[in-house]
């Protein structure tokens, strides 16, 4: 399998999910993106760690902010050490339902709060199945790669061997069904 497209998440975040602590992204969209919101592009996408804009009031549990350390590559280089799979998007309009989420992710409630509240009320939550790559991916950091957008269009796609899923199916299965009944009530 190739992958182009890349999506960029805090280090921290990326942690949790390749951990298995977490098995959603929730997202607004990036200053950069074409409409202002955030639109999934693809079912599957490598995992972009990126260390900016991420702090630690931002996280309920602030050891993922040490955690996200581990996708540090040397100047100017990526490593992807992960695939998301998109099992599922909802579009999510009301606040009450995001917090009920909160079992499910990391992040603070003044973060989620203010993801939801930016320009227009609501958030893209993407229920997703990590899957770690066999041999992490390194490759260069092009001048294009940065800024503040969701998604990045690599110059190449990357060549998948071989992956495990992070969480095993029935565990995995488990998280998904909890998540859906608290978001379609």
């Amino acid at each position: 399998m190739n992958i182009q497209l890349a999506c960029k998440e805090w280090a921290s975040v990326c942690a949790a999910l390749a951990s298995g602590r977490q098995s959603i992204l929730m997202r607004k969209g990036g200053i950069a993106e074409p409409t202002g919101d955030f639109q999934v592009q693809s079912k599957w996408f490598w995992l972009y760690p990126t260390y900016v804009h991420q702090q630690q009031n931002q996280l309920r549990e602030t050891e993922w902010l040490e955690k996200g350390e581990i996708f540090k590559a040397h100047a100017k280089k990526i490593l992807f050490f992960h695939l998301a799979e998109v099992v599922e998007t909802f579009h999510v309009m009301n606040l009450d339902i995001v917090e009920k989420l909160e079992p499910f992710h990391v992040l603070s409630k003044e973060c989620i709060g203010s993801r939801f509240a930016y320009r227009t009320p609501g958030l893209t939550v993407m229920l997703v199945k990590i899957h770690k790559v066999l041999e992490p991916v390194e490759i260069d950091e092009t001048p294009f790669y940065l800024g503040c957008k969701s998604w990045v269009n690599l110059e190449s796609p990357l060549n998948v061997i071989d992956s495990t899923s992070v969480l095993d199916s029935k565990v995995f299965s488990s998280e998904i069904v909890k998540i859906k009944s608290l978001i379609q009530g």
